[in-house]
């Protein structure tokens, strides 16, 4: 019977920094790596792991890091921290390249980039507490 060869295979050794853990952010770099520090004191540049939600991050915050890869960058996953609802903004700016469409059933409005804007709808009700103005250098009705 044929002797049959056996490999052996080191096991890969967890370094100290292996897996997921908790860092605090230290610096935002202008071209967007994030630098955090360990409470072991490692100190390591980090990629944001984007997650569609336009969340913001402060130097001082609590996040969740994959630790660094063997090209040294590691991935903050997330803030670390009690949740918090959305806070309504003051004012806000919704900004397209050629149109930009709000569309709610069979009503839309669309803002295009040379200026025009269309609303429409089945019924479309103007209402004013005060005066309305309608200002054109021509005005079509019908």
């Amino acid at each position: 019977m044929p002797r049959q060869k056996v490999l052996a295979f080191a096991r890969p050794t967890a370094s100290p920094m292996s897996g997921t853990q908790r860092a605090r952010l230290t610096a935002i770099a202008d071209d967007g790596t994030l630098t955090v520090a360990t409470t072991e004191g490692h100190s390591f540049n980090c990629d944001w792991l984007e997650n569609g939600q336009g969340m913001t991050l402060q130097c001082g915050d609590e996040v969740l890091t994959l630790t660094p890869d063997a090209g040294g960058r590691g991935i903050v996953l997330g803030r670390v921290g009690p949740y918090r609802p959305p806070a309504p903004q003051a004012r806000l700016t919704l900004e397209a390249t050629e149109v930009l469409t709000l569309k709610c059933g069979d009503a839309t409005l669309d803002l295009r980039a040379d200026g025009r804007a269309m609303l429409r709808g089945e019924d479309v009700l103007l209402r004013a507490r005060g005066t309305q103005r309608i200002r054109a250098g021509t005005v079509a009705i019908n």
